[in-house]
C-alpha cells in the first residue's frame, strides 16, 4: 500500500476511542511529532503509536527500574506514523497492528528484535506468537501486546430475531435500512463485505474476480447503511438512542453500552468475528535500543496486561495478565480465563492484498451514496 492512500483505510482512530472512554488516568501528554533535540530527556526512549498507552499502569515495571517514564508521541493511525518516521522522526519503539506490520518492515524502518532479551516473551499466548507478516527470515520484528474483536454490536430488543442467529448479514437486512452503520475503513469495513460474500480469502483483492464479488456486496451495503463512520462514540450514541439497530464495533463499545444498562450484545457471527492484534516494534534508528527493549518488556509484564484488560477491555497478549484478573471481571469485558478459545474462533486480520484497488472501489461506492 502506498502512503498516498486514504489514511482512514486502516483501523478507525483509536485515539478518539481511548480519549472518550472516560477511564481514569488516560490523559495523554501529546508530545510534538518532531525529531528530538535540546530540552528533551535524551536518556529515555520514545514510544510512538496509539494514544492512551502512556497510562502509568501499563509501564509500571519500566518506571520502577528507571525511576522515570519514557517519552510519548502519538499518531492518528499507522500510515500517518510511518510517513513521519520515513520523514525523519526517530522514535525507539512503535506500535503498529499486525495487518500493517509488513508495510513497516518493507519500508526498512524497523530492526529485528532479540526476543531472548524479553523476560516475558515465553508468557505470550501461543496463538499470537507468529502472527502473519511479523517474522522475516526467522527474525521477529514485532511483539504482540493486545488484541480485540471487530464484530457487530446490536440492540437485542430491536432486532430479537438475531439473538439466536448472529450474522454479519444484519447489516444488509432491508428491514433495518438506514438503521445500521459501518466503520469507514478497509480492514474493519470493506473486508466485512468480503466475509459475507463468502470469499475464502477475505483479505485478498488482487484478482478482478474478488473485486467484482465484493463490489456487489459493498454496493448493497452502501444502500442499506445510515452512515459510514470512524467515530466509535457517535455509533455508540446512535445505538443507545435507537437510531441504529446495529453497527460494526470493537468489544469495548458493546461493553460500555451494556454497563449503561442497554440491551446490547456484541455478536459472535456465524461467519466469524475479526480479530485484530497490535504490538510493539523496535525502530531501526532507535537511539536507545536497550531501553526500548526494556519498555517493550514492561508492556508485556503481567501487571501491565492485567491493567489493560481491566481498564481498556482489550485482551492481553500474555497468559500472566489473564491469571491476575478474576473471572467476573473478565466476563464483564467479554473475555475469559481461556483466551485461546476466543482467539481460535475469530478471523485474524492480515495485510490486504490489492489494497489500492479495494480502496479505490470503496471510495467510488461511498461517493455514490
Amino acid at each position: 500500500m502506498a502512503h498516498e492512500l486514504n489514511p482512514l483505510a486502516g483501523k478507525p482512530d483509536r485515539r478518539t476511542l481511548l480519549r472518550t472512554l472516560g477511564l481514569a488516568g488516560l490523559a495523554p501528554a501529546l508530545s510534538s511529532i518532531l525529531p528530538r533535540s535540546g530540552g528533551a530527556d535524551e536518556g529515555q526512549p520514545v514510544y510512538f503509536g496509539w494514544a492512551g498507552y502512556d497510562d502509568p499502569g501499563l509501564i509500571v515495571v519500566y518506571v520502577e527500574a528507571e525511576g522515570t517514564s519514557p517519552e510519548f508521541s502519538f499518531w492518528g493511525d499507522e500510515e500517518e506514523g510511518l510517513l513521519k518516521v520515513r520523514g525523519g522522526f526517530r522514535p525507539d519503539v512503535v506500535f503498529p497492528c499486525n495487518y500493517k506490520i509488513e508495510r513497516w518492515i518493507d519500508s526498512g524502518v524497523l530492526q529485528p528484535i532479540d526476543v531472548s532479551k524479553l523476560k516475558n516473551w515465553p508468557d505470550i499466548l501461543p496463538a499470537l506468537l507468529d502472527a502473519p507478516g511479523t517474522v522475516v527470515n526467522g527474525e521477529h520484528y514485532w511483539v504482540p501486546v493486545d488484541w480485540g474483536r471487530t464484530s457487530v454490536a446490536y440492540r437485542t430488543d430491536l432486532a430479537p430475531e438475531y439473538v439466536d442467529n448472529e450474522t454479519w448479514e444484519i447489516l444488509w437486512d432491508p428491514k433495518y435500512k438506514s438503521r445500521v452503520a459501518v466503520f469507514d475503513s478497509l480492514i474493519d469495513g470493506a473486508v466485512v463485505a468480503g466475509i459475507v460474500a463468502g470469499l475464502t480469502g477475505p483479505f485478498d483483492y488482487s484478482s478482478e474476480a474478488a473485486l467484482e464479488t465484493v463490489a456487489g456486496k459493498l454496493k448493497s451495503l452502501a444502500e442499506n447503511v445510515r452512515f459510514f463512520s470512524n467515530d466509535a462514540t457517535a455509533m455508540e450514541q446512535a445505538l443507545a438512542s435507537g437510531e441504529l439497530v446495529a453497527a460494526t464495533a470493537w468489544n469495548y463499545s458493546a461493553i460500555r453500552l451494556i454497563i449503561e444498562g442497554l440491551p446490547v450484545k456484541l455478536m459472535s457471527p456465524r461467519e466469524g468475528a475479526m480479530t485484530w492484534v497490535c504490538g510493539l516494534s523496535l525502530a531501526k534508528d532507535a537511539e536507545h535500543p536497550e531501553k526500548g527493549l526494556a519498555l517493550i518488556d514492561a508492556y508485556l509484564d503481567p501487571r501491565s496486561r492485567a491493567w489493560e484488560i481491566q481498564k481498556f477491555g482489550f485482551g492481553g497478549s500474555t497468559k500472566g495478565g489473564f491469571e491476575l484478573v478474576d473471572e467476573a471481571t473478565l466476563a464483564s469485558v467479554g473475555l475469559s480465563k481461556n483466551p485461546d478459545e476466543i482467539l481460535s474462533a475469530g478471523i485474524y486480520q492480515r495485510p490486504i492484498k490489492g489494497e489500492q484497488k479495494l480502496q479505490e472501489l470503496f471510495e467510488e461506492i461511498e461517493a455514490g451514496i
